[in-house]
């Protein structure tokens, strides 16, 4: 007797078999939804932006270079690399970093340190008080895009050398950037940003004020026209536009 005919007769019925089948086309669909929908498209939906940017100094280092009567400034040599971690792509608007030089000076006598410690606390463009000495900003040195870059695909990794001219006597750094990204693709299929009424996200620089403001830009016949605006709103605008967007930033204290 083979095994087939040791079974119960309603194993061995037709409708079994058919209902077996049956049962087998739905789970292979529900592994298909969860494999193609869930896994692949809902999941990486939901994640959040994510952006690690590491500043690490170039193989070369400070590099500096003799000229006629005297020596040049050093150059600091530094790459930036934007790693995506998570499992959905992102896009990134126009950023910009800046590099201050920094100058270390004696204290104010009549200035407490409790004051000066309460300003670096309560200010988050004061890095550090110390007892006896501060550390104050000479002026912007250098700025620029840091990636060009629209978007990253997950696990990709971006990259970008900075190559900086350090003020003379060595002094400190602090370099900092401003990196938009977006789960949204903030222009059309045309290259019509969706963005901003249309108009293009750019940066200036004020000399009076020594900062780096976001400007409007719009092309007309006349040329590009662009308008400064403040960082809160467009930052207001991009939330609203995604709101699952983030401004990466970071400030870092240099050659020191």
């Amino acid at each position: 007797m083979t095994l087939l005919h040791r079974l119960p007769p309603w194993l061995r019925s037709g409708d079994v078999h058919e209902w077996s089948k049956t049962v087998a086309v739905v789970v292979a669909a529900l592994w298909g939804v969860y494999t193609f929908i869930w896994k692949d498209i809902l999941v990486p939906s939901w994640a959040p932006v994510s952006l690690v940017i590491e500043v690490k100094p170039r193989q070369e280092g400070a590099e500096a270079r003799p000229e006629a009567g005297g020596t040049a400034p050093s150059r600091l040599r530094l790459r930036v690399i934007a790693t995506n971690p998570s499992s959905r792509a992102i896009f990134l608007l126009p950023n910009v970093w800046w590099a201050s030089a920094m100058q270390r000076k004696q204290a104010d006598p009549g200035r407490s340190f409790e004051s000066a410690a309460n300003a670096v606390l309560r200010d988050p463009s004061v890095l550090q008080a110390e007892r006896g000495e501060e550390l104050v900003s000479v002026g912007v040195v250098a700025t620029g895009r840091l990636f060009i870059d629209d978007q990253i695909q997950p696990g990709e990794t971006l990259s970008r050398d900075l190559s900086i001219a350090l003020p003379r006597g060595e002094s400190p750094l602090v370099l900092q950037w401003l990196v938009p990204a977006l789960t949204r693709k903030p222009v059309r299929g045309s290259g019509q940003p969706l963005l901003f009424a249309g108009q293009r996200l750019g940066w200036g620089y004020n000399e009076e004020n020594d900062v780096l403001h976001p400007v409007l830009c719009k092309n007309s016949a006349a040329g590009v026209n662009c308008q400064a605006r403040d960082v809160g709103l467009i930052q207001n605008e991009i939330k609203a536009f995604d709101p699952k967007s983030v401004v990466f930033s970071k400030t870092l204290l240099i050659n020191d």
